[in-house]
Parts: structure tokens; sequence; C-alpha cells
């Protein structure tokens, strides 16, 4: 039998271009809520040595609502208080934050604050692994320490200003200043004053 080797018609074009869109609308499909993430949209120093993290998302399981989230501290942060937003309630443990309420509709921006103290190095990286959880049981895991990844933690890099002051290493004296310093400055003059005068008086002598 002959091959047929005539060039495509028409038809045979379109339905090539129909199968490609579909893979392409498929993929998005596959990837759009990976892409809608769990993030810490802002970090503001309080000026006291403490932070206050802002958690938002915009969207929910496949369509479904949020009625929780749960974010793990990482090391060097420690949670003082978090916010309640109308209908949630909020349980701070020492090394993770859960909140759980009515639910958020899907595609309906929510924020969830939580105040913090952060120990660290201007410039490292606090990665806060984190699950969003739906009525049905579905949950998504914003667990990725690499940005990159397909489901990315929350996370924020550090600066002096959102740090908590070093604290003062043991044993360590503070540096006397006041009238204690001018106190030691008059004694070492009246000492250097003295020990002139009985030097001039042995070389009388």
């Amino acid at each position: 039998m002959t091959p047929d080797r005539r060039p495509p018609g028409p038809h045979r074009g379109a339905r090539a271009l129909l199968a490609l869109a579909a893979a392409g609308a498929l993929a998005l499909l596959t990837t759009a809520p990976a892409a809608a993430h769990v993030l810490i949209e802002t970090v503001e120093p309080r000026g006291d040595g403490t932070s206050r993290l802002t958690f938002t998302f915009d969207h929910g399981c496949d369509g479904e609502p949020t009625d929780a989230l749960r974010v793990t501290l990482p090391a060097g942060v420690e949670a003082l208080d978090a916010g309640q937003p109308a209908g949630w309630t909020a349980e701070v443990t020492d090394d993770a934050v859960a909140w759980a309420g009515e639910p958020v509709p899907d595609g309906e921006r929510a924020a969830f604050t939580l105040d913090v103290r952060v120990t660290g190095e201007p410039g490292q990286a606090f990665v806060f692994p984190a699950v969003q959880e739906c009525p049905s049981g579905a949950s998504y895991a914003w667990t990725d320490t690499d940005p990159a990844g397909a489901r990315p933690a929350p996370t924020f890099v550090a600066t002096a200003a959102s740090l908590a002051p070093a604290p003062v290493a043991a044993g360590a004296s503070p540096t006397p200043t006041g009238p204690l310093v001018g106190a030691v400055v008059l004694g070492a003059g009246v000492v250097g004053v003295a020990g002139g005068a009985w030097s001039r008086r042995r070389a009388r002598g």
C-alpha cells in the first residue's frame, strides 16, 4: 500500500492546533494552585526588638475555601502574639502557630499577623513552612525551602531593623560612664599631683 504523501489539509492542521491548545490549558490548570502561594507579605519592625509578620493567601484548595493555616517557626524566631481575624482563633506554641476559623472563600484575600522576636544576622533567610487546610480534608503544604520550588515556603530575609539586639555576653562589665568616670579621672589626677610633690621633696632632700 502506497503511503499517503499528501500535505496535511486545513482540517488536520486545525485539529493539531486544538490539541496543542488543550495541552496548554491542562498545564495551566495543573500549575495554577502552585503559583498561588502563602506569603509573608510584610515585615514591620516595631522599634523594640520585635517585628510583625503578615501572612497572606488569596486561594483555596482547587476552588474550596480555607479554614485553617498552620505555620512552623524556624530556629531563631520566637512567637510573641498572633492576631485573630474575625471568626478565627490562634494557638501559639514554642515551634508553631495555628489559625482556624470560618472558611475563607477561594479567591478572597486573608491576612494573619504574627508578632515575633528574631535573633540572627542581617541577610539571613528565615523559612516558615506552612500548611493550608480546607473543609474536605484537602490541603496544600507550602514547605519547599527553595524559592523556585513548586510550593515554596513563606520566607523573609532579615535586616538589622527586624532583628532583636544581641544579648550582652555573660560576665561582661558595662563601660562606666557619667559621675563614676569623673571620679576615676579626678582620683588619677590627685594621685599624679601627690606623686609629683613627693618626688620634689625627695629631690630637695
